[in-house]
């Protein structure tokens, strides 16, 4: 549960620390999906360096049982680069409200995502909505990496973990089309108060 949430909270603190924003000053022929994919690529690099630290810290600095090391560490790569990406499109798409969901997401998933209760223990509201989030399906791979595999389980879990990149992938692509013109004007309404 913690080695997953320090991988969401590395991907918080990454899009508050880096200009989510790519120039496109001096360059010709460029289009958004450039411009996203181009930016994006700090974050998933420092993001993976971080997913290295993590895994390789659990199991050589804490010295963690883990029955499958490699499939821990892809699971820490896989959750890594989920997260920063989610992060990086709520960001890019809703600017500073991205940026608080982001955060308010991550509330939401220690609150009720399993890492430290069962779910079947919490309350009903965090039984209903569980599943819509990421922590749930890393924390449940990185367990069966741990402790040993059931059947098709961890790739199952790998692969929800996949739909939420792909989901981030169309948000920060697609979806984020119609809110171009209206982060730009509470950009330039920022920028007029001088106070950010």
């Amino acid at each position: 549960f913690y080695t997953i949430l320090a991988l969401w909270v590395g991907g918080t603190l990454l899009v508050s620390l880096v200009k989510v924003h790519a120039d496109a000053d001096g360059l010709e022929n460029v289009k958004p999906r450039h411009l996203f994919f181009g930016r994006y690529l700090t974050f998933f690099v420092l993001g993976q360096i971080q997913a290295a630290i993590v895994a390789i810290g659990d199991i050589h600095l804490l010295h963690s049982q883990v029955l499958e090391p490699g499939l821990f560490y892809l699971v820490a790569v896989l959750a890594s680069f989920t997260f920063t990406l989610l992060i990086y499109s709520l960001a890019i798409s809703f600017g500073d409200l991205g940026k608080a969901l982001a955060v308010v997401v991550m509330v939401l998933q220690i609150a009720g995502s399993s890492g430290t209760f069962p779910i079947e223990l919490l309350p009903q509201f965090f039984q209903n909505v569980y599943l819509y989030f990421p922590f749930p399906y890393a924390i449940n791979a990185m367990r069966e990496a741990i402790s040993g595999m059931y059947e098709m389980d961890y790739f199952i879990y790998m692969g929800k973990l996949l739909i939420f990149a792909a989901a981030s992938l169309l948000l920060g692509l697609v979806i984020r089309k119609p809110f171009i013109p209206l982060n730009h004007f509470f950009e330039e309404k920022m920028k007029e108060t001088k106070m950010m």
